[in-house]
């Protein structure tokens, strides 16, 4: 009988192979994994990925070990592709972590949209996309039932293209303003929003803008801000005193501007109410309330992922349907 002698170093490659495809590996793999993901969202946006890879890369040393190693599912093709969507979905859930944003925004009725976000929130491989984006909200009617409960919200805006042609359409909580893989979507945040005319002292030319006070109606009895007259170093504190009943508890109502308010300046020590067209003479300027408007607040979502993830999951679904169709089948 002739003896075949195994080299050393081949005999530990076997060991170390059988070690990377065992069932023990898998589990402490696993363990790993749902540790790394808990730290995962105690980390810096920056360093999330670099948490993540070790525990990835070696569940998949893991799988491939396990099918050339010890042979597993081989003749099971449906399990087999199943394994290999799971991987693919935590692959496409590092990426779009990587590169998602999410954010806010708030526009005054006939205000522009010109690229400027709010709280954000991004990946580090996200490539900011909406400088070139244009819209402009039109407006809004929000349904409220008997009690105060919100409803439905719909926000018509006028979107301009490239060649500077708008097109009017509505949006919701629900139904987004889509551009490429950017998503905006109205909030629960809207609220008053009063619209000032400020001719400086040496400005040539006035200022017409609005200043956004909190949102109403969850902040119904603080409807007052402190702001900066543009141009200066002048702070003057604004309270609308609302004298219509906006919210009836007793019936449906929608979302609308009182008709009967006043604006109340503070500066200094001095104290003045402002009705709609009534002007304040200030020690650099002249200060003129034109009137009550109102502004929405947008969400705004980036993930690239979501269709690759929906494609991904029904794959990994029809495929471990398969599996058991064929265990019962067989049995």
């Amino acid at each position: 009988m002739k003896t075949v002698q195994t080299h050393p170093d081949q005999t530990q490659l076997a060991l170390l192979a059988a070690m990377t495809a065992s069932n023990r590996f898998t589990l402490v793999l696993l363990v790993y994994l749902a540790a790394s993901i808990i730290g995962f969202y105690q980390l810096a946006a920056e360093q999330r990925f670099w948490f993540l890879i070790p525990p990835v890369l070696l569940l998949i040393i893991n799988f491939m070990a396990a099918l050339v190693v010890r042979r597993v599912m081989l003749n099971n093709i449906p399990l087999m592709l199943f394994h290999f969507a799971l991987i693919m979905l935590v692959g496409l859930s590092m990426l779009g972590q990587m590169s998602y944003l999410k954010a806010t925004l708030e526009l005054a009725t006939n205000e522009e949209f010109s690229g400027h976000l709010e709280n954000v929130q991004q990946g580090i491989w996200h490539q900011y996309g909406l400088n070139n984006t244009r819209f402009t909200n039109l407006g809004f009617v929000i349904n409220y039932h008997k009690g105060v409960k919100r409803d439905n919200t719909l926000n018509r805006i006028a979107v301009t293209g490239i060649d500077g042609a708008q097109k009017i359409m509505e949006i919701g909580d629900h139904v987004p303003l889509v551009i490429g893989h950017y998503r905006f979507y109205t909030s629960h945040n809207k609220g008053y929003a009063p619209v000032f005319e400020w001719k400086g002292n040496q400005a040539k030319q006035s200022v017409t803008g609005s200043i956004h006070l909190p949102a109403y109606p969850v902040h119904e009895y603080k409807q007052a801000l402190e702001w900066q007259i543009p141009g200066g170093q002048q702070k003057i504190w604004t309270q609308l005193k609302i004298e219509d009943d906006v919210l009836p508890l007793d019936r449906d109502f929608q979302f609308q501007l009182p008709q009967q308010h006043r604006l109340i300046i503070r500066q200094n020590d001095q104290r003045f109410e402002l009705l709609p067209g009534e002007e304040l003479e200030l020690d650099s300027g002249v200060l003129k309330y034109q009137g009550l408007s109102s502004w929405m607040g947008y969400k705004v979502d980036y993930d690239w992922t979501r269709p690759w993830l929906l494609a991904t999951c029904l794959i990994a679904l029809f495929n471990l349907f398969l599996h058991f169709l064929l265990k019962f089948r067989d049995s």
